[in-house]
Formats: C-alpha cells, structure tokens, sequence
C-alpha cells in the first residue's frame, strides 16, 4: 500500500513538473491528493489581493451537487484560519474547530480534515485541502507528509509558470514599443496628412455643396481614428501585468470558447486595463466565470455576447445569449455570489429574459 502510495505520488510530481497549462496541472494535482489521501473530497483555494480566498479549484462534487451550495467558500471559519496560520492542520472532526462557522444550506456533510499551506518561496499562495477520509477514518501522519510533497510541487509549479511569464514580458514589452512607433510614425502621420488634403480640397470654392458636407464628415472621422489610434499607443506604454485585463479576460473566454461549439464574442469598451484594479479586477474575472458557466449549462444558446466597458467610476459588464431564456430556478447559489459581488463592490446584479430569445445579465460595480 505504501508503495502504491508513493508510486502515486511520484506520478502526480511529474505531472505537475511537464510544466503543460497550469489550471489543468493544478487541477490534476489536487485530484491525485484526493487520490493518495483516500479523502472524498478534494480543493486548491488561492489567495486574492484582499486576503481572502480568490479562486476556489474542488473535485469530488457533481455539477448538480454544487448548484445546491448556496455559497461557496469565501475564506472564513477553518479555511480562513488555515489562510492566517498556513501551517499544515489535520483534524478528526471539523465541528471541533473553534473557527468552525459551519456549512452553508446544500453543503454535502464533512468530518475529517487536512489542510496543507501551498508556499512560492515566502509566499503563501494558497492552500490545499482536503475532506471525509473514506470509510469513516480520520487522516494519517503519512497523509499529512503525502499532501506537503504535493503542495511543495504546486509551488514549484505556480512559481516555475511566473517566471516563465516574466521572460516572455521582456519580449512582448519590445514588441509593446514597436508597434507603438509603427502605430504613430506610419498610420497616424498618413491620416493626418490624409486629413490635410481633405481639407485643401474642401477650401475650392468650385466642390459642390453635397461633396463638401461628405468631405468634412470624412475628416472627422479621420480625427475620431487617429485619437483612437492615440488612445491605443497610450494603453501600450502603460506599465503593469503583460495581457492586462483585457488579456486576461480574453484568455477566460478563449477557455470556454475551447471547450464549446457555442460562439463567444467579446468587445470593450472604455479604460478598462487603466481603470480597473486590485480586488475589482478579481470581481470582474469571476464574474465572467461564473456568467459564462451559467450560460453554458442552462441557456441552449447557439451565441454570447460579453460586453465590458468602464466610464466615469462605473464597470458594467452585460453577458447576453440567444437560448431558452432566463428561468428562476428553485437553486440560485451562483446568482446569489454574483449579488454578493455586487454589492461589495457598491453596484448591482439583474438576469431577465431577453425578448424574442435569450437572457441578458447585467452585473455592475462603482470605483
């Protein structure tokens, strides 16, 4: 057994190490812990920039048995505390834990625990958890030993996966620049010059009175371009995370897009990688998340639109579908996390169904 065990164990290291998509190595990692652990039920939670739990990655649960969660862990009670105090915790019973606050309604019953902190060098990142050893036993020493070994290889993992992303910062930051000067030195300079000529032309007394009012709605439109070309080379010298916002957003819906024959489109508008960060930024990311997922189950839709735009101190983020139609349901957690969002963030959450087809949500939020 201990073999096998450790056999497992090598394995799940590997994996991680092949350094393939880090969501999808992760995700396998915490699956091979609840594997090795012979637990029930298995999660890797991550740290947001409020110090609270930002990502929440489970196995164990069906999708129906987590559509009945009313709400999903926030960071608070044991897990809360594991966050505070990141050294490894196992326990017999979950109830016995003075930070225990409890399961929310929906919540599959749990009694033995092991939690081990996942560390990037002094970092804490997160931590691993893991519930219910099977046939009612509680977790050993060795699957304490096991799950660090695991959680050592996510940190190596995770830590492996930002540098190599700082390498390709330096790459893309020069490529950042010289699109900037193309930008400006080739398309904005024969724009204006294009505009200058127009505007000679409309000085000739003999150009009819219909062409002149053509010519000098051309010309404004020309001036519209150039000043969005300008706002362009501007978001391109802003220093900060290499995709952006707008980057990491695109890489959620590239995500769902991969895994469906649904069609995702995606548009912006306004500041959004200049005026949205911190804590919004994560709000926005599982917004998106938590629409999408939604509307990939429940709306028989053929198309999405996601609409972001940020403009005076307000972030609205609109997700529309052309399927059956928003239908209140008796199990409304996901809903009820997006109110949440909402209101910590000072703003407001709606879903209604979308004349002749479909369902529009509106999630919103003031900075």
């Amino acid at each position: 057994m201990v073999v096998s065990r450790l056999s497992a164990l090598s394995d799940a290291v590997i994996d991680v190490a092949k350094g393939e998509d880090l969501s999808a190595s992760l995700r396998r990692l915490v699956e091979n812990a609840v594997i090795i652990s012979e637990a029930t039920y298995g999660a890797l939670g991550a740290i947001g920039p409020d110090g609270q739990l930002e990502e929440f990655t489970y196995v164990g649960l069906s999708e129906e048995s987590a559509d009945e969660i009313e709400r999903f862990p926030e960071g608070k009670g044991l897990l809360g505390h594991l966050l505070k105090h990141p050294t490894p915790l196992r326990m017999a019973s979950i109830k016995s834990s003075e930070a225990s606050v409890g399961f929310p309604a929906g919540h599959p019953a749990m009694n033995s625990f092991l939690g081990v902190p996942i560390r990037i060098r002094d970092e804490v990142y997160g931590s691993l958890y893991l519930t219910e050893k099977k046939g009612g036993l509680e977790f050993t020493e060795e699957d304490e030993q096991l799950v660090i070994v695991l959680a050592s290889a996510a940190g190596i993992a995770i830590d492996s996966a930002r540098g190599q992303a700082a390498q390709n910062e330096v790459v893309v930051l020069a490529e950042r620049d010289r699109i900037g000067r193309d930008l400006h030195d080739l398309v904005i300079q024969r724009l204006f010059a294009t505009g200058l000529s127009l505007q000679a032309v409309a000085k000739d007394e003999l150009v009819p009175m219909r062409d002149l009012k053509i010519i000098q709605e051309t010309i404004d439109n020309l001036d519209i371009t150039v000043q969005e070309i300008r706002n362009t080379i501007f978001e391109l010298q802003i220093p900060g995370p290499i995709s952006g916002l707008r980057g990491r957003v695109q890489e959620e819906v590239a995500v769902f897009q991969g895994k469906n024959a649904i069609h995702i489109s995606c548009e912006f508008h306004g500041s959004i990688d200049t005026s949205i960060h911190g804590a919004l930024s994560e709000h926005l990311i599982a917004v998106i998340r938590e629409l999408l997922t939604n509307a990939m189950k429940h709306a028989r839709c053929r198309h999405i639109d996601v609409s972001i735009s940020a403009s005076d101190g307000s972030l609205e983020v609109q997700i529309s579908d052309d399927g059956i139609g928003y239908l209140e349901g008796p199990h409304r957690s996901g809903l009820l996390n997006l109110e949440n969002r909402a209101i910590e963030c000072n703003g407001t959450f709606s879903i209604n169904k979308k004349e002749p087809l479909g369902t529009r949500a509106l999630w919103v939020a003031r900075y």
